[in-house]
């Protein structure tokens, strides 16, 4: 995963500059919300686990990372639950929670359950969120080496 690439000192710059604290938590209460619905109908849900053959012990937002990066769940998520929203994988979202994951493992020193699972895991959806999550990061150095000339 390019992600984990990324330097402390980016990820550092990033979360302080384009995550906000309340965007975050804004995610982290979207990833509660959405798993308590999911667990509420045990036998989708369980489906759902070995679809992406989640390991016993996960943390919430690395477990909703694997589950949305999955388009078949993404999609049968909208229609089971009757979600006003299209059925896309939410890669704003997606990316911006992997690269606050990365940022507690790498900056923080904060070990999320199934990170590892998550770094090694292997599907589309997540190589094209890792993807975006590396774009953005890309961008924000980019414009962090911008200065304004005179003439």
């Amino acid at each position: 995963m390019h992600t984990y690439q990324i330097s402390a000192t980016v990820l550092e710059g990033y979360k302080i500059e384009k995550l906000s604290e309340e965007r975050i938590k804004l995610l982290i209460n979207q990833v509660d919300e959405q798993l308590d619905e999911m667990s509420q109908n045990k036998e989708i849900y369980n489906r759902f686990l070995k679809q992406v053959k989640a390991p016993q012990k996960i943390d919430k937002i690395i477990l909703w990372i694997l589950l949305m990066s999955n388009e078949d769940i993404c999609f049968e998520y909208t229609i089971q639950w009757k979600k006003g929203f299209r059925d896309v994988i939410p890669l704003g979202d997606l990316a911006d929670l992997l690269l606050y994951s990365i940022h507690l493992k790498k900056v923080k020193d904060i070990e999320l359950d199934g990170l590892d699972y998550l770094l090694e895991y292997n599907h589309d959806g997540i190589e094209e969120m890792d993807q975006f999550a590396f774009t953005n990061a890309l961008l924000y150095i980019q414009k962090s080496k911008e200065v304004e000339m005179e003439f």
